[in-house]
């Protein structure tokens, strides 16, 4: 399970013509590594947004070594479908999902979401 030690909203951007919100989340444990996850509203029949994981990005970057911050070196690797595994206690989409929710309940990005996304 991948622990959450602080979370941010760094932009909001378009992934495949749809707004995002990229959040970079730094873990709790130190042998993982950052992530970079895109979040984007899933309107809900009653009105109220629910919201979608729709790309993580695992950021290997080392501030000595890649100096500038950017997606097109070797440090960013999209790791969308392979981010969460099967274990003896969760499956995947199990631990997929609490992620999400610790993820959305982490400090204020909640309300982040709601006002950009009007929700």
């Amino acid at each position: 399970m991948y622990y959450i030690k602080d979370a941010k909203i760094r932009r909001f951007t378009e992934i495949d013509g749809v707004r995002c919100a990229e959040v970079e989340v730094r873990p709790g444990a130190a042998d993982d590594p950052e992530l970079l996850v895109y979040i984007t509203a899933n309107n809900q029949q009653d009105g109220q947004n629910d919201y979608d994981m729709v790309r993580i990005i695992r950021n290997d970057a080392d501030l000595e070594l890649d100096w500038y911050d950017n997606n097109l070196h070797s440090a960013f690797e999209e790791v969308t479908d392979k981010a969460f595994t099967e274990s003896t206690h969760i499956t995947a989409g199990e631990e997929r999902d609490k992620f999400k929710r610790e993820l959305l309940s982490y400090g204020q990005l909640s309300t982040e979401f709601a006002k950009e996304f009007g929700g």
